[in-house]
């Protein structure tokens, strides 16, 4: 599938997600799809003072992870300082013009680069009597940024800051779905996900249409949704899918 189907879908069971290492599956996956590598989605806190009931899901490299907490960056950082000055995204590459940049700031946007970091573009999220947070993605020192894909982006990270700000702070998830797949729906899904059709998946699988299309309807109704295409999602926030699944 592509990207913005990928996205438009997700928003649409994005409540299914229930635990955060899922979550983080689903974006890595979402990144691999638009061609990024890096992902963070965080409140604007300083961790080590107060982690309760924040969001702090991120794939960056671990040495810059550990700088990054261990220097207290979480206030300084630049990209954090003008997600408080905007409603929408922004590319790390405007940052001169947006605030003044400090010979620290300069020191800190290179180590990242050093890091593995490279161009990037970051989605503030504003919640009235909430900390400030922002979901941003990256790319390798180097890549080119696939801005093509930015008005994508900007609602995948408001999609997913939402899903985990619901898992956020959470010891026990409880999901209000206990909807799942079964074998055969799981094998129809990922055929699905493949782009075949409903008489394509029956040749394959060797059944009737009018099978392919019970089943369907049968994995809609359980999961609540009226599109075949968003079991795709709902098998990859449920886990019977994975995304090596829906690779050709």
């Amino acid at each position: 599938m592509h990207l913005q189907s990928m996205v438009t879908n997700f928003y649409d069971v994005m409540d299914l997600i229930d635990t955060p290492d899922r979550l983080s599956n689903l974006m890595s996956g979402f990144c691999s799809i638009a061609e990024i590598r890096y992902f963070a989605l965080t409140h604007h806190i300083d961790f080590s003072q107060n982690p309760n009931g924040a969001v702090h899901l991120h794939n960056y490299p671990a040495d810059f992870a550990r700088y990054y907490h261990q220097n207290g960056l979480m206030i300084r950082d630049p990209v954090h300082r003008v997600s408080q000055l905007r409603n929408v995204g922004f590319t790390w590459s405007t940052l001169p013009t947006l605030i003044p940049l400090s010979t620290r700031d300069i020191d800190f946007l290179q180590e990242a680069h050093h890091a593995g970091l490279g161009l990037g573009y970051t989605v503030p999220i504003h919640v009235p009597g909430e900390h400030t947070g922002s979901c941003s993605f990256a790319v390798a020192p180097g890549a080119d940024f696939p801005c093509q894909s930015i008005p994508l982006l900007e609602a995948l990270g408001r999609f997913a800051f939402e899903a985990a700000r619901r898992l956020a702070g959470t010891s026990a998830i409880h999901n209000k779905y206990h909807a799942h797949l079964t074998e055969r729906e799981r094998e129809i899904v990922i055929l699905l996900g493949h782009g075949k059709s409903e008489k394509e998946i029956a040749r394959i699988l060797q059944i009737s249409p009018d099978t392919v299309n019970d089943h369907l309807k049968h994995a809609r109704h359980r999961f609540g949704v009226r599109k075949s295409t968003l079991l795709i999602i709902c098998g990859l926030v449920t886990g019977a899918i994975t995304w090596s699944d829906l690779i050709c």
